[in-house]
């Protein structure tokens, strides 16, 4: 092998890289130099990039987040509203989720309860309600939409069509409404250049290790992004609560057009971007009231939102994962090292001192008052969830075009389009 040993004037190779062409390009000393200056900058300008946007979620949320807004600002005419509700299935929290908005004291507005099929066990806990607020306005629609891959836009595109209102609230079953969060999105979106108005995803308290870890996703990791997006007129907007303009929403096709997406809120929300319209963050997290899950459920949960998101935006996904805090420290470590000679096991607990200091903060924004664990609980959990992040995506990369929903699988296409490739619903049925 010593043979083959190839120098350059006197100096040997460092390194080399085969083509499938065969064809060989060398590295030496100067190009390895140059490569490690490249990604060094790189790794810093990322830190930067995320502690920019970290700040303005975390200094932007202290000033907006749990802000009621003044009702008077609504005159005496109130804004009608349609709560559109998809719905599938009874789970021990839905009793409370339902009823919050029968309790609602906003005078117009109508309930559109969208259930898949006839023997849905919901129904009879719908007509509990219905009996016990007879003077709430609550229509029923079975059936869902033919056509529609997306199971949530197949089930509600019939209350959708039927909405009275021009605000039409959609609202999953995990959510719990109140009045100072219709208000606040009511008052939010009367202004003419505002199509939708969305609430920031966040969990309500529960107890377990993978409750835990949910939470300190949502108040944390998707905190740092979610708010400054929004403050900076990106688009950056979840399905699982918002309150949009129909007349606009039908001008970009209307929501069942986009139930060839499992990614629908995306590409509406983008649709409306695009066309000049604002989309404005509620004051009001949105408050998941789930059954606690399990550390399982709450992994392939990423898993499939990560795919999604390769799927959408190919890009931006790929670089996500080294902006969560373990991968950027390491990057952070190197670079630091490299260019300044700062000493990598000085800096690395520093940083992670500095952003789990920087995520509660985060958390307590978005709590408004005491979480339900204790700060030694949160800094284990907080370590646990940076450390899965990297087995979500290595998941996710091994199928990434494969999306588990329930008992149906898609293949989702670059781009976003879906297919549907199995269904076990039609079995168990």
């Amino acid at each position: 092998m010593m043979d083959s040993v190839i120098f350059i004037g006197n100096q040997p190779l460092l390194g080399y890289l085969l083509l499938p062409t065969q064809k060989m390009y060398l590295f030496d000393a100067q190009a390895y130099s140059y490569l490690g200056f490249f990604l060094g900058i790189v790794a810093l300008l990322l830190y930067g990039f995320t502690l920019f946007l970290t700040l303005i979620s975390l200094v932007g949320g202290y000033f907006h987040f749990h802000r009621k807004s003044d009702p008077s600002l609504l005159g005496d005419d109130l804004p009608g509203v349609s709560i559109v509700k998809p719905l599938m299935g009874v789970d021990p929290l839905l009793l409370d989720n339902l009823e919050s908005f029968f309790k609602l004291k906003y005078q117009k507005i109508e309930l559109l309860l969208c259930v898949q099929d006839s023997e849905d066990p919901c129904i009879h806990l719908i007509s509990q309600l219905q009996e016990t607020y007879p003077k709430t306005n609550t229509k029923l629609f079975i059936g869902g939409r033919d056509g529609i891959i997306n199971p949530m836009v197949h089930n509600m595109t019939p209350g959708y069509e039927a909405a009275k209102y021009e605000y039409v609230w959609i609202s999953s079953s995990r959510i719990k409404a109140s009045d100072d969060i219709i208000t606040d999105m009511v008052c939010k979106l009367q202004k003419p250049t505002v199509a939708l108005v969305h609430q920031m995803p966040f969990m309500i308290d529960q107890q377990g290790l993978g409750a835990t870890v949910e939470k300190i996703y949502f108040g944390c990791l998707l905190h740092r992004f979610y708010p400054a997006f929004s403050f900076l007129q990106q688009c950056c907007v979840t399905g699982m609560s918002y309150m949009v303009k129909k007349s606009l929403l039908d001008q970009v096709n209307g929501l069942g057009w986009y139930g060839r997406f499992l990614a629908e809120d995306f590409f509406l929300t983008k649709a409306l971007h695009d066309k000049g319209y604002k989309l404005v963050l509620s004051a009001f997290p949105a408050q998941q009231n789930t059954p606690p899950t399990s550390l399982c459920g709450f992994f392939n949960r990423m898993v499939r939102w990560l795919r999604l998101r390769f799927n959408m935006l190919l890009i931006v996904s790929m670089i996500e994962p080294f902006m969560d805090v373990i991968p950027l420290g390491l990057l952070n470590a190197w670079s630091l090292n490299r260019f300044f000679g700062t000493n990598p096991y000085v800096f690395f607990p520093l940083h992670l001192l500095l952003w789990m200091t920087i995520d509660y903060l985060l958390l307590k924004n978005a709590q408004n008052g005491p979480v339900c664990f204790s700060k030694v609980q949160y800094a284990l959990a907080w370590l646990l969830r940076e450390c899965l992040s990297t087995l979500i995506f290595i998941k996710a990369l091994l199928k990434p075009h494969t999306i588990v929903w329930g008992k149906r699988t898609f293949y989702v296409q670059y781009g976003g389009h879906t297919k549907l490739i199995q269904d076990k619903t039609a079995v168990s049925l």
